[in-house]
């Protein structure tokens, strides 16, 4: 049986990679919060 490769290929969306570094870095610092909260 002859099987091709599918290859998938997106075209980069701008800004996207800084957005994700943004909600990470909220996410990381609310649980940090949250965590915290009781010592404080």
């Amino acid at each position: 049986m002859d099987e091709e490769k599918m290859i998938l290929s997106l075209e980069p969306v701008p800004g996207y990679r800084r957005v994700f570094h943004i909600v990470v870095i909220v996410a990381v610092l609310y649980l940090g919060f949250v965590f915290l909260k009781p010592f404080l």
